[in-house]
C-alpha cells in the first residue's frame, strides 16, 4: 500500500485524461449540494476531506468501471490547471473510495456539471467565509451561455480561479469598481486588504493537496474487498454479487442476468434473495461437477469460469427458487426466514439433480425436514460459514446419490432456553416457521391455514399490558406469546386479553355443540386451556408468568415432533447458547 497526495492541479489533470474510473460496484453519485458546496468549503480552509482509495487497474483483477460522472470537455479549461505536471503515461486506476468526493471537485472546478454552474459569490466571502459559512458558494441552473461573470461582477464562476492571473484582476476589479464597497472609496488599504483575503482564499484551493492511498499492485480480490469495506468512509459494505457484477461485465452481465431472475422467479425478489446466492450454488456445482472440494467463499465465485455462469446460471435460479418455495411450504415467511446459507446447500443439489429428477430430488421428505429443522434450531445456525455450506452440500448429495442420511445434528433447547430467545435469534424465527407449520387452524376463526395464507404474529397478552400491568416486555415479546393468525383475526382480536377473548370462544363453542373441536384448536395452537377443567382464571394478568412457562413447555413438545431424538433438552457445561443480535 502506498501513501501519497496529489496536488489539485495533479488530481484535475487525472480526471481530465479519464485515468481515473469508477468500478461497475460503486453507487452512483449521490451527494447533495450541500455537501458539495461543504467539501469546497473545507478546502479553501485547508481542511482535511480525506484520503482517496485507489487501485491500479491490472490485467488479472479486470473490472468493469465508467467514468466519473461529470461532463468534461476536452479543451476545457484552456489553460492547464496550476502544479499540474507534464502529461504522461500513466497506469490508470480504478477509485475505490472517494469517487463522491472526486465527482465534486470535477463538477465545482472543471465546470462539469451536466446541469448546473457553481459560482462565488465575491463579496459574501468577505463575510460569510470568516464566519466559517458555506454561503458564499451559489449554484445555479447552467443556461445556454456560461458567463464568467454576473451580477455587477460579484459572482465568478467556480472553474476560473484555476487560472491565477485572471482571477485576480477580477477580484480587483469588483473590489475597486462595483460600488458595493462606498467604505473603500477613501480607504484604498482596506480595499487591498479585501481583494488580498478573497484572492488568499482562492490561493488555498488552487494549492490544496488530496491524501491518496493506492493498493500494491499484486493486491487480489479479497485484500481489495477487506480494504474498502474497512477504509469505505460511508460504512457501505460492498456485496460480493456487486464486485462480481464489475468482475465479469459485459459477459455476463450479471445485473441483467439477476434481473431476469427475479422476473421469472417472484419467490426470490419476496425473500429479499441476494444474487450472490445463485453464484454460490454455481460455485458448488462446478466444484461437485469438477471433483472439487466445494467452497461458497467469496474468492471461489468471483473466480468462476464465464463459461460455467452462462451454461448452468438458469438452472441453479431455477433450483434456487424451487428451494425457498420448499422454505415457504414449510412455514417461512420474508420475515421469519432462519437461514440463506442452509437453503444455499439444498439449492445446489436440486439444481445438480434437476435435469434427470425434476425437482423432486429427496428420498424421505419427512427426513429432509427433520434435518432442515434441525440445522436452523442450532444456536449460531445464522453464522453458518462457507465452509459449513460446503460440507452440507457433500452429505446432501451423498444422501441423495447413495441414498446414505446424513448427521443431522443435535438440537439443544428447552423450556428455559424458549423463554429468553430475543426475536432476531435465528431460533426464534425457527419457531415461527415450526408454528407456522404444524399450526393448520386459525386461533379465532378456525380457517384452515396453508403455505399461501397470509399470517400475522398475534401477542396473545397484548402489548400494552407492559404499560398497563408492568408486564416484562421481554417476556411479552417472548415466542411464548406469540402465535400466528389470520390477518383478520390479528385485526379483531386487537389488544384484547385472553381472559376475555378465550371465555367468548368457549362460550360459542359450547353453544354450538362444538366444544371438542374447539379444544382440539387449542391443542393445535399450544394454547395451555383445557375447557370444562382449567379456569379462565389462568389467563389472568396475574398468570401471565405460569402461562409463558406452560406454553415454552408446550413448544419444546412440538420442537420434539419435527426434529425427533435430534432433540436435548438438558444443557452440558459446554454448550454455548449464546443469543444472537
Amino acid at each position: 500500500m502506498q501513501t501519497t497526495s496529489y496536488s489539485l492541479g495533479e488530481l484535475l489533470r487525472r480526471i481530465k485524461e479519464q485515468n481515473l474510473t469508477i468500478p461497475q460496484f460503486q453507487r452512483k453519485f449521490i451527494w447533495r449540494e450541500s455537501q458539495v458546496k461543504l467539501l469546497i468549503d473545507s478546502m479553501s480552509r485547508a481542511y482535511p476531506i480525506g484520503s482517496l482509495l485507489l487501485l491500479n487497474k491490472k490485467p488479472d483483477l479486470p473490472l468493469s468501471s465508467r467514468s466519473i460522472e461529470a461532463e468534461i470537455k476536452e479543451d476545457y479549461p484552456p489553460n492547464s490547471p496550476p502544479n499540474s505536471p507534464e502529461p504522461q503515461t500513466e497506469v490508470e486506476s480504478y477509485i475505490l473510495d472517494g469517487q463522491q468526493r472526486t465527482t465534486s471537485i470535477a463538477r465545482v472546478l472543471l465546470n462539469a456539471h451536466p446541469e448546473k454552474l457553481y459560482d462565488f459569490d465575491l463579496k459574501e466571502m468577505l463575510e460569510g467565509h470568516k464566519r466559517e459559512e458555506t454561503s458564499w458558494i451559489l449554484v445555479r441552473t447552467r443556461g445556454k451561455t456560461v458567463a464568467d461573470r454576473i451580477n455587477n461582477n460579484r459572482l465568478l464562476r467556480a472553474d476560473l480561479i484555476l487560472d491565477q492571473i485572471k482571477t485576480d484582476i477580477y477580484v480587483s476589479e469588483y473590489i475597486e469598481d462595483s460600488g458595493d464597497f462606498p467604505e473603500f472609496e477613501s480607504d484604498r488599504q482596506a480595499s487591498r486588504n479585501a481583494a488580498a483575503t478573497i484572492k488568499g482564499i482562492f490561493e488555498t484551493i488552487r494549492n490544496y493537496k488530496v491524501p491518496v492511498v493506492t493498493l500494491e499492485r499484486d493486491s487480489g480480490v479479497e485484500s481489495v474487498c477487506r480494504v474498502f469495506e474497512t477504509i469505505n468512509s460511508t460504512g457501505t459494505k460492498l456485496r460480493t454479487f456487486d464486485l462480481a457484477v464489475a468482475r465479469f461485465f459485459p459477459r455476463p452481465d450479471l445485473r441483467n442476468l439477476w434481473e431476469g431472475a427475479l422476473g421469472q422467479h417472484p419467490i426470490l425478489k419476496d425473500f429479499g434473495v441476494d444474487g450472490e446466492r445463485v453464484l454460490q450454488v454455481l460455485s458448488l456445482v462446478d466444484a461437485g461437477q469438477n471433483g472439487k472440494y466445494p467452497d461458497a467463499s467469496r474468492n471461489s465465485l468471483l473466480n468462476l469460469a464465464r463459461d460455467t455462469i452462462d451454461k448452468h446460471w438458469a438452472r441453479s435460479a431455477e433450483a434456487l427458487a424451487i428451494t425457498y418455495n420448499w422454505a415457504k411450504s414449510h412455514g417461512a415467511r420474508p420475515e421469519t426466514l432462519p437461514n440463506h446459507n442452509v437453503l444455499v446447500a439444498l439449492a445446489a443439489v436440486q439444481s445438480f439433480f434437476l435435469d434427470d429428477l425434476g425437482g423432486q430430488i429427496w428420498p424421505d421428505q419427512d427426513f429432509i425436514r427433520r434435518w432442515y429443522f434441525s440445522k436452523v434450531l442450532q444456536a449460531g445456525a445464522s453464522q453458518a460459514s462457507n465452509y459449513k455450506i460446503g460440507l452440507d452440500f457433500l452429505s446432501l448429495y451423498k444422501y441423495v446419490r447413495e441414498k446414505i442420511q446424513p448427521d443431522v445434528g443435535e438440537v439443544v433447547l428447552n423450556a428455559e432456553i424458549i423463554l429468553t430467545l430475543k426475536t432476531t435469534d435465528v431460533r426464534y424465527k425457527s419457531l415461527q416457521n415450526i408454528f407456522s407449520t404444524t399450526i393448520r387452524h386459525d386461533l379465532l376463526s378456525g380457517q384452515n391455514i396453508d403455505s399461501e395464507s397470509v399470517l400475522h404474529d398475534h401477542h396473545i397478552f397484548p402489548k400494552n399490558a407492559s404499560k398497563k400491568h408492568g408486564l416484562p416486555k421481554k417476556l411479552l415479546d417472548s415466542i411464548c406469546n406469540r402465535i400466528p393468525v389470520l390477518e383478520q383475526s390479528n385485526l379483531s382480536l386487537g389488544e384484547g386479553y385472553p381472559d376475555v377473548y378465550f371465555g367468548k370462544l368457549e362460550k360459542k363453542a359450547r353453544e354450538n355443540g362444538t366444544l371438542n373441536g374447539f379444544k382440539r384448536r387449542l391443542q393445535d395452537c399450544m394454547i395451555p386451556y383445557d375447557p370444562g377443567t382449567t379456569l379462565l382464571e389462568n389467563f389472568s394478568i396475574e398468570s401471565f408468568d405460569k402461562f409463558c412457562g406452560q406454553r415454552a413447555n408446550l413448544i419444546v413438545s412440538r420442537v420434539r415432533e419435527v426434529v425427533g431424538n435430534s432433540l436435548r433438552v438438558n444443557l452440558l457445561p459446554e454448550d454455548d447458547l449464546v443469543q444472537e443480535d
